[in-house]
C-alpha cells in the first residue's frame, strides 16, 4: 500500500503492519502524480481509490499495469472520471463500486462495465452483545430507549436529527427516548448536550460494537454528497439493529424492507431534501412495537451474514485482481494517443477543476421522489454537502460560518466542547 507523506525523513520508508501488509511512504507531490517506470516495476497492479490521477503515467512511460478503480462516492467521480476514461484499457482494467446506484450514475458519463462489490463487515467483531453491559461500559443511561447515530459529524444535520427525535417523542407521547451520537476525532467524556441528546465523541475500535449494541434503533438521517455506501449501517445491522435511514444511494441496496425504513429524498434548488415525516413515523413505530424491532433486528443480522461479510468482499476483489494480472499487456491499448485527445495533459493536470463532470445530473439519480410538497420536507444541511455541492462553491466560507452559528444556537455545549 502506498501512502503520501510530507515528511521527507519518512519518504521511501516501508513498514509491515500486524496484518502482514507492507506500507510504503512516498513524498507527496507538489503537482500531479508522475510515477516513474522504476517505481512501477515493483508492482503488478494499481488499485486507485482516491482522486489523484495516478493513471496518467500511461502517457509518459512504456510500462503497462492493470488498474482497478474503486469509486466510493459520486463526489469522487466528478473530479477525475473525465480524465480516467481517456486512459482506460477495456478488459484490462476494472471498475468497482459499492452500490448499484453509483454504477447507474457512472454509466451516464462513462459507459464502461463496472463491478458492484459491496463493502463488508467483520461479523465476529460486529455481533450481538449484552446491552446492559455495553451501556454500563460506555456510561450510557440504562433505562432509556436509545436512537443511535455513528459517523462523522460533518455528514450529519444534527438540528434535523434532534428535531426529528423531539417530534417522535411528542407524537408517541413518550418520554425516556434519547438520541446518542458517536463519532468524530475528539476524545471526550460523554456529554449531555440536552437532557435527551448525548454525544460520545471518538470511539476506540473495541467501543464501536459496544455503542451499537447499546442502541435500540440505528438512526442514520444521512444524505450526503460523499455518501456512496454507508458502512456504519452494515455494522449496525450486524449488531442486530433495525435501521431508519434515507432512500439515498447505497442505502437502497443495503436496507431492505424487512430490516428497516427508508425516508424519501428529493433534489431541489441545488440541495438534498429529506421527507422528515417518513423518519418520524419509522422511529415512532419501532419504539412502540418491540416485536417489530426484534424481528427487523434478527433479519438485519441474517442479511449481513448472507451478503456483507468481509470475506465475500475480499474474494471478489482477489478474483478480479488475479484475472487482470493474468491477462498481461494488451497489444494495442485503447488509451494510446490519450494525451493528445484530452488536449494538453500537463495543462489539464494544473487545472483539475476543468475535468469535473456535471454534478446535478449525476446526483439526480440518487433521489427517490422527485416531488416535494408540504412542510414535511426538510433541507439536509451538513458540512460535507456545503463543501461538495456546486451551489455553495462561490460562498463556501460564508455558508460554513452560518452552519456553525446554527449549531451554536441550538447546541452551545457541544460547540464549546468541540472548540
Amino acid at each position: 500500500m502506498i501512502f503520501e507523506t510530507s515528511d521527507r525523513t519518512k519518504a521511501e520508508r516501508t513498514e509491515t503492519t500486524e496484518d502482514g501488509f507492507r506500507k510504503r511512504f512516498i513524498l507527496r507531490p507538489k503537482g500531479s502524480w508522475r510515477l516513474s517506470q522504476d517505481f512501477l516495476d515493483d508492482y503488478d497492479l494499481i488499485h486507485i481509490w482516491d482522486a489523484a490521477p495516478v493513471f496518467t503515467y500511461r502517457a509518459f512511460t512504456s510500462k503497462f499495469l492493470p488498474h482497478c478503480y474503486t469509486l466510493h462516492s459520486a463526489a469522487s467521480m466528478t473530479d477525475w472520471i473525465g480524465l480516467a476514461s481517456a486512459f482506460h484499457a477495456s478488459e484490462y482494467d476494472m471498475i468497482a463500486l459499492g452500490s448499484r446506484c453509483l454504477a447507474e450514475a457512472l454509466s451516464k458519463f462513462w459507459p464502461a462495465p463496472a463491478d458492484v462489490i459491496p463493502y463488508g463487515v467483520d461479523t465476529d467483531t460486529f455481533k450481538l452483545m449484552n446491552k446492559e453491559e455495553c451501556r454500563e461500559s460506555l456510561g450510557l443511561p440504562k433505562d432509556e430507549v436509545l436512537l443511535g447515530y455513528l459517523g462523522r459529524l460533518s455528514k450529519l444535520d444534527l438540528v434535523l436529527a434532534y428535531d426529528t427525535l423531539r417530534t417522535v417523542k411528542r407524537l408517541a407521547r413518550r418520554e425516556g427516548v434519547t438520541l446518542a451520537v458517536a463519532g468524530g476525532n475528539k476524545d471526550i467524556t460523554p456529554l449531555h448536550v440536552k437532557d435527551d441528546l448525548i454525544y460520545l465523541g471518538y470511539l476506540e475500535k473495541a467501543e464501536v460494537p459496544q455503542f451499537l449494541n447499546s442502541c435500540d434503533v440505528f438512526f442514520n438521517p444521512a444524505a450526503g454528497a460523499r455518501e456512496g455506501f454507508g458502512l456504519t449501517t452494515i455494522e449496525a445491522m450486524a449488531c442486530g439493529l433495525p435501521i431508519v435511514t434515507t432512500s439515498w444511494d447505497g442505502y437502497r441496496d443495503t436496507v431492505s424492507p424487512d430490516v428497516g425504513f427508508l425516508a424519501r429524498t428529493c433534489w431541489k434548488d441545488g440541495d438534498v431534501w429529506i421527507r422528515q415525516a417518513d423518519m418520524v413515523s419509522a422511529c415512532k413505530e419501532l419504539i412502540s412495537n418491540n416485536d417489530l424491532k426484534e424481528t427487523m433486528g434478527k433479519s438485519a443480522r441474517s442479511r449481513v451474514e448472507r451478503n456483507y461479510r468481509w470475506d465475500l468482499c475480499v474474494e471478489k476483489y482477489r478474483t478480479g485482481f488475479l484475472n487482470l494480472i493474468r491477462k498481461g499487456q494488451p497489444q494495442h491499448p485503447q488509451y494510446e494517443g490519450a494525451a493528445s485527445r484530452v488536449c494538453s495533459l500537463e495543462e489539464k493536470l494544473k487545472h483539475p477543476e476543468s475535468l469535473r463532470i456535471g454534478f446535478r445530473a449525476l446526483h439526480e439519480g440518487f433521489v427517490s421522489d422527485p416531488r416535494q410538497k408540504g412542510k414535511e420536507w426538510r433541507r439536509f444541511m451538513c458540512v460535507d454537502n456545503v463543501v461538495n455541492l456546486p451551489k455553495y462553491r462561490p460562498k463556501m466560507k460564508k455558508t460554513l460560518k452560518s452552519l456553525e452559528l446554527r449549531l451554536s444556537t441550538h447546541f452551545p455545549k457541544l460547540v464549546k466542547a468541540l472548540e
